[in-house]
Formats: structure tokens, C-alpha cells, sequence
């Protein structure tokens, strides 16, 4: 394969022992990826350790990064601000090289910390390493914890209701003002992340060089997920436990899994782990124990995920993409993305041209179904482009489309929504895809990260 023919050495010559990557096989229903590169870059991993928190300034630029065990402490020890008042809580993603090759079914995913011969950089990116809520005093998009602790248990009061700081009150999440009155309740939004708003809405409330076109960052973060744990399948059990050759193996488990009904009777589908609850871990991956109170049958506690940092990676809210469009015409679906977010744009529905800015990436599958194999970009975007897999086999996550059935005939514009919730089960997974929502939906289950991208 060009360049790449050094892979799967464990010495290889310079200069392939510059880069570490993933070969899978287009055809193959196996979730599991073969290493590729230098061996021992899969055990040190130096692009994924470079993933962090840190507090940024208005325009951006690292404040002050914070430590990597604990997220309430700057890098240096010192207590950190993260409820958004000293600077947006955000996570780093490096930038790094990148190579796709593809030779017959086998395709092989290519990172290196150097400008390798036929590598593209792949630009620093920062976004908000949890759902984003509104600051509803100065109606800007925020991302903070409000959390308060008794050392590194959540405090609570003594009807077990989480004690949040006393600014709280400005960053209501759920559908904002309206969820006013559950403030002080069991299920009250205080210090959650906002949802019940479409991309439109959301667009103005991202400030000083913020947006919530996300799906680029997003999908990056995923394919270095995939690649330390050379697996398709991120759902797989989770395990601190190394293989004996050094690996990472198995995958970030489930995510707050909950039952549909249950949670609609507990608060509507409105998102119920406040921002922040992984800030004990750091930038390390891992779990922590959140009790929900007043949940149908008594509290319920649920494991809420952190990959490097970036909190509740999928399993707990729909995550809108501005920088993603599907056109679904009569006989082809074609995903869309923007790179440039003073274009982003919802489209008309029935629009009939293709608006400005926005690239086509790849042909989507017509019918809905686990994800069994993806179409791959130089630029490295992936989308679906077959089903037929399942909750093991393929990427095993799935992707919806309204495309199914003879008397489909809802043509036009739709947007993109990833991840999936709490109560999709196996479905959700950083390959999950809904592609059957128009640009305006709005619902208490749908979040935003915001995000900014550099030298774009």
C-alpha cells in the first residue's frame, strides 16, 4: 500500500516508525481492527495522551490547562474556576498527520505526530468536553460544572439533591426558562446541558468564535478511540486491564443507560447528568457513579463515561451537527459537510440546490440498519455506506434513515443527529447516525457541543 508497506512491523525503518494506525476490511463483519505501524506507539499512544482540559480565554487560547487527574485543579495543583466564569471549560484535540490508503477491501487509517510523505495535518480543535448549557443572564453558550464536592463524592443536601454553586441559578439547561419551576426539585435543569432547541437556535447563542458544527471533532476523537483499542465496537466491555503485549482492549462499555419510558416519566426526556460529573477523572479514561433521584421505583444509579476527557461520549443525548446536511432525493441520499461555520446553514427542506459551502462526502445507505461498513474520506470524515451489520458485527452502531419503504416521498434537507440516548441501548455508539430529522428539530433529548476549529 504505497507509503504504508511497513505495516504491522514492530521495528519498521524509518520513517515508519513514525506512525501508528488501523487496518480493517470492507467486507469483513469482524469488529476488531489490526494494528498497523509501530507497535509501540499503540502502547505509549503520544496523540491520544495529548487530549486535555483546559480553561480557555474569550478568544480561544489556553488559560490555563487543568490537571490531568483531576479537572478541579489547574495543571499546576491550584484550584481551578470551571464554571465558565473564569473561561469555557473545553477539551484540546492536537493536531496531527493523517493518511488513508485504501487498496482493494482493505482500507488502513494512518496517524502520525509528524508530517510524514503523504500525510495531510490535521489541525488543532477544541470543543466543550461535555454537553454545552446557556447563560441565560448574558444568552451566550457556556460550557462549566457547577458541581460541589465533598472530596470526590458530589455534595448533596439531605433529601440527596446535588448542592450546585450559587451562581447555578444563571445556567439553567432542559428547555431553559421553561423548566424554571423544577429548580430546587429532584429534577430540576440547573446545571445541565441545554437542550429543546434547534440548530438555529442554538447558533446565535455561540459567541466569540464558537459554534456547534461539531461532527468533524466529534468523528476525529472516535477514529483515536478506535485506534487505541483497535475496535470498531466502543460499546464492547470496558476493562482498566491491558492485553500482556501492552494494548488497550475491549472498549468504553455502555453509557447512563436508562429505560424510555421511565425517563420520560422522570423528567420528559429532559437530560439528567448535571455537566461536569467526570471532572474527578481528568483527562483519564473512565467511570464514575451518578444517583439519579426521584426515578421511577426509587433512586437509580448509572455509570457515566469519559474518553480522555470528552465526558458521556454517546448513550445519554442526541447531539446536533450544524456542520452536517443529508439530502435525501427520490432515488439517493448524499451526506454534506461544511467547513466553514459562517455558512452553516439549516436549508429550506425543499430546497433543490446545493447550499454554499457544504462538500459532498458520500452516498448513504436508503435503508436504516447497524452500520456495516463506512465510506472514508482523505480528509478523514466517515459516514455509513453499508448496513447489515449488528450489535457486534460491522461498526456496531446504527443508522436511521427515512428513506425505507415504497411510499416513502418526503424528499429535501435533513440535518444530522449522533450518538444516540440513554434509553437506545446498543444502537448508540460514536457511529451512531439519525438522518431522518429535518434541520429544525428541537427536542429534550437533543444537546449541542460547541466547538472551534483553527486554521481552518
Amino acid at each position: 500500500m504505497g507509503l504504508l508497506l511497513g505495516s504491522g512491523n514492530t521495528k519498521p525503518q524509518y520513517p515508519y516508525d513514525q506512525w501508528y494506525g488501523v487496518q480493517g476490511d470492507f467486507n469483513s463483519q469482524d469488529y476488531k481492527l489490526k494494528r498497523v505501524g509501530n507497535l509501540d506507539l499503540h502502547r505509549t499512544l503520544p496523540i491520544q495522551a495529548k487530549l486535555k482540559r483546559f480553561v480557555e480565554n474569550p478568544d480561544g487560547s489556553v488559560k490555563y490547562y487543568l490537571n490531568q487527574n483531576d479537572s478541579r485543579k489547574k495543571d499546576s495543583g491550584a484550584t481551578a474556576v470551571i464554571d465558565s466564569t473564569d473561561g469555557n471549560v473545553m477539551l484540546e484535540k492536537p493536531e496531527y498527520y493523517f493518511k488513508l490508503e485504501i487498496e482493494g477491501t482493505k482500507w488502513i487509517r494512518a496517524y502520525s505526530e509528524y508530517p510524514l510523505p503523504g500525510f495531510i495535518k490535521m489541525e488543532r480543535k477544541t470543543v466543550s468536553p461535555w454537553y454545552a448549557t446557556v447563560d441565560i443572564t448574558n444568552s451566550v453558550a457556556v460550557s462549566g460544572c457547577w458541581l460541589t464536592w465533598n472530596g470526590d463524592e458530589i455534595a448533596r443536601d439531605s433529601d440527596g439533591f446535588v448542592i450546585l454553586k450559587a451562581n447555578a441559578a444563571q445556567f439553567r439547561g432542559g428547555s431553559g426558562a421553561g423548566d424554571a419551576a423544577k429548580d430546587g426539585t429532584y429534577n430540576s435543569m440547573l446545571g445541565m446541558p441545554r437542550t429543546s432547541i434547534s440548530k438555529a437556535g442554538v447558533r446565535p447563542l455561540c459567541k466569540n468564535g464558537t459554534h456547534h458544527g461539531a461532527y468533524r471533532v466529534y468523528n476525529e476523537i472516535a477514529w483515536l478511540q478506535r485506534v487505541e483499542y483497535a475496535s470498531l465496537h466502543c460499546q464492547d466491555a470496558y476493562t482498566e486491564t491491558l492485553t500482556a503485549d501492552g494494548f488497550h482492549q475491549g472498549g468504553l462499555g455502555s453509557g447512563p443507560v436508562v429505560n424510555g419510558t421511565e425517563w420520560n416519566t422522570w423528567g420528559g426526556y429532559r437530560p439528567f447528568v448535571p455537566c461536569g460529573v467526570t471532572a474527578t477523572l481528568g483527562n483519564n479514561t473512565g467511570k464514575v457513579s451518578y444517583t439519579i433521584k426521584g426515578w421511577t421505583g426509587g433512586d437509580k444509579v448509572v455509570q457515566i463515561t469519559s474518553y480522555r476527557g470528552l465526558e458521556t461520549p454517546y448513550e445519554y443525548l442526541w447531539m446536533l451537527a450544524d456542520d452536517v446536511l443529508i439530502w435525501h432525493k427520490a432515488d439517493v441520499s448524499i451526506a454534506y459537510v461544511c467547513e466553514d461555520p459562517t455558512k452553516f446553514t439549516s436549508h429550506s427542506d425543499s430546497a433543490t440546490t446545493v447550499p454554499i459551502g457544504y462538500e459532498a462526502i458520500t452516498e448513504l445507505p436508503r435503508t436504516e440498519g447497524y452500520v456495516l461498513s463506512m465510506a472514508h474520506s482523505t480528509k478523514g470524515y466517515s459516514f455509513a455506506e453499508k448496513v447489515g451489520g449488528s450489535s457486534n458485527k460491522g461498526y456496531c452502531d446504527y443508522y436511521w434513515t427515512p428513506t425505507g419503504g415504497s411510499t416513502w416521498s418526503a424528499v429535501g434537507w435533513y440535518g444530522a443527529l449522533l450518538s444516540a440516548t440513554a434509553s437506545y441501548g446498543a444502537y448508540a455508539g460514536f457511529g451512531c447516525l439519525t438522518a431522518g430529522n429535518r434541520s429544525s428539530a428541537a427536542t429534550a433529548d437533543v444537546g449541542s457541543r460547541f466547538y472551534r476549529g483553527f486554521n481552518l
